[in-house]
């Protein structure tokens, strides 16, 4: 099986009337055509266990309620932190209802309940700076809590590794 692929031609104007072009042509291009080293991420086993630290120490700052200490885990305040509702249209999804990092901290750590949080089923994948992490999370409170899916990519900063946005699923307990 073979692919197409397309050509473009660039062309720029400088300044004192030269032009710089950039062109290619249609060339046939073999689907199962990689490149050499993909899948192959640059990960350490210190870069894994910081990780894997990070997403400890998030547990225990829900379950705490050490509102502070969970902060420190983000890279700001402002990263996109959701739950995504079952049903909701990606139509609906923009960044300025994605990014409700104060929403959460408001209920988990200013509402005056109590939570336990555990982590199951973590998946920690990293590429040098860049690392994901999925996982089911179990939330216990007074009311029963709940259960879901979290996705989160994390950043490696000068102060470590840090969360640069989360995004969930939940459901209840009951």
């Amino acid at each position: 099986m073979k692919r197409l692929a397309l050509g473009v031609t660039l062309s720029v104007a400088l300044g004192a009337g030269l032009t710089f072009g950039l062109s290619a042509t249609a060339a046939p291009v073999e689907a199962t055509a990689r490149p050499g080293g993909l899948g192959q991420h640059a990960s350490t086993a210190a870069d894994l266990a910081a990780i894997a630290a990070v997403l400890d120490r998030y547990t225990q700052c829900v379950t705490a309620g050490d509102e502070a200490g969970f902060r420190a885990l983000l890279l700001d305040d402002d990263i996109p932190f959701s739950a995504i509702p079952p049903g909701r249209s990606v139509k609906a999804m923009t960044t300025a209802n994605l990014s409700r990092y104060a929403g959460f901290r408001d209920a988990v750590f200013r509402s005056g309940q109590r939570f336990q949080q555990s982590f199951h089923h973590v998946r920690i994948a990293q590429d040098g700076p860049l690392a994901q992490a999925s996982l089911d999370f179990v939330t216990r409170s007074g009311d029963g809590g709940s259960t879901g899916w979290k996705t989160l990519q994390l950043v490696k900063t000068a102060g470590g590794w840090k969360i640069a946005s989360e995004f969930f699923t939940v459901r209840s307990l009951r």
